[in-house]
């Protein structure tokens, strides 16, 4: 299952029983009582998907790891291209 499979389930089992209790097919004392905090259910839960986001994005910005074993190699392909390059014949502009 992937990622957009297993958000659109997600999306579906909010959607039904929420449509459901805004259409009025389905109605209690409870749901009665609390109807305009039902009615924002979806933008409190957004809010919070935004926070999970912005959490997620910050968290992995400050735990990325360096790797100074492949900026070496990175660097040697580069001066290995390089002369490759010249030996071509090709000039460069330093």
């Amino acid at each position: 299952m992937t990622n957009l499979q297993r958000w659109l389930f997600y999306a579906a089992l909010f959607a039904v029983p929420y449509l459901s209790l805004v259409l009025g097919t389905v109605q209690t004392q409870l749901t009665t009582k609390y109807f305009l905090f039902v009615q924002f259910l979806p933008v409190l839960l957004l809010g919070l998907f935004g926070i999970y986001s912005v959490w997620t994005v910050l968290y992995r910005t400050f735990t990325f790891n360096d790797c100074p074993e492949a900026a070496k190699e990175l660097q040697a392909e580069i001066l290995e291209a390089r002369k490759d390059l010249i030996a071509k014949g090709f000039r460069f502009r330093d």
